[in-house]
């Protein structure tokens, strides 16, 4: 989720992508995390679409994306397992149950948030092949919303989630190609968005976010959740998606917020952490320390205690992160 030459715009729109995913994690089945769902997982294989680099030879590839992403994806997963087991169940079965989590972290299917990282993983070394061997990018473009069909036909069907979420490596592969392929368009694109134009697409974008995905905000179809092999009216849900990505890359582009480029440059870490083990022990201690997570006496007071949420996430996840990056664990990160 780096890359060696920052792009101020994707940490930006990559600090939206976490905010969105922290929000519609603590405010489950409220209509805002319904709309979030339209578009925040997909943003994401997007932007590592855009920030893909293909020209290395296949030994070196490999060798980055094994430091990238396969030493963070385990090394991630460590802390997660003892307290996740701690939290889950009878002291007793303390051991049996992290030694059940151990071997699902190396099965990996759609666990805990770092499923992302193991589905990229394998996601890139898809799209590495598929650009070398296809040198057209209409063609390109095509095997992408064939494979992209394919992979949400498969869950629509039933298919079974398959190790180091193999499955949603084709029906992320649109998203993850989109990204990729507007590269060449990008600095051309720039030069004609200036000014009102920009913000004249971004109402459109947005509206049609909003359009393609208000069956699935309300609740009408299920929303489209790669995690969940949930893909709702797939086309409208795939149209909606690219509206929302298209309306935060240019509120990224248009915009800097440094907070929210903190979160984008160091979104490892908030991606992977902020669900389990913050979200999994805010739901153990909250209830044993009194504060009502349910059945809220006002709208005032479900919001006074989501928004404690996430600054509890923002505030423990940042001290977290800093203490990598300024110690000898920053290879932690992929560093």
């Amino acid at each position: 989720m780096g890359t060696q030459r920052r792009i101020a715009w994707a940490d930006m729109a990559k600090g939206y992508g976490i905010l969105a995913i922290m929000v519609s994690h603590v405010f489950t089945g409220h209509p805002v995390s319904q709309w979030l769902f339209t578009f925040h997982v997909p943003l994401f294989f997007f932007l590592s679409g855009f920030l893909f680099r293909e020209g290395k030879p296949l030994g070196s590839f490999l060798k980055g994306k094994v430091r990238r992403m396969l030493v963070p994806y385990f090394a991630l997963a460590l802390p997660i397992i003892p307290a996740e087991a701690a939290m889950s169940g009878p002291r007793a079965g303390f051991w049996d149950r992290t030694l059940e989590l151990a071997a699902q972290v190396l099965i990996q299917k759609r666990l805990w948030p770092i499923w992302f990282l193991a589905c990229l993983f394998l996601l890139e070394i898809i799209g590495y092949f598929l650009i070398r061997f296809i040198k057209n990018d209409r063609l390109l473009a095509l095997a992408a919303a064939a494979l992209g069909a394919l992979g949400v036909a498969y869950a629509q069907r039933g298919g079974e989630v398959l190790p180091w979420n193999l499955d949603a490596c084709f029906s992320v592969l649109p998203f993850f190609m989109a990204g990729y392929l507007l590269k060449k368009w990008d600095g051309k694109m720039d030069a004609f968005l200036t000014g009102w134009k920009s913000w004249a697409l971004f109402a459109l974008l947005a509206a049609g976010n909003l359009a393609f995905g208000l069956k699935s905000i309300r609740g009408e179809v299920p929303v489209l959740n790669v995690f969940a092999n949930q893909y709702g009216l797939p086309l409208r849900s795939y149209l909606s998606a690219f509206c929302g990505i298209g309306a935060v890359v240019l509120a990224a582009k248009r915009m800097t917020v440094a907070p929210v480029s903190y979160l984008g440059r160091n979104s490892l870490v908030f991606f992977v952490w902020h669900q389990t083990p913050v979200i999994t022990a805010i739901y153990y201690f909250f209830p044993r320390l009194g504060i009502p997570m349910e059945h809220y006496p006002s709208g005032a007071a479900m919001l006074a205690e989501k928004g404690l949420e996430l600054f509890l996430i923002l505030t423990v996840l940042t001290i977290l992160n800093e203490l990598l990056l300024h110690s000898k664990l920053k290879w932690v990160l992929g560093k």
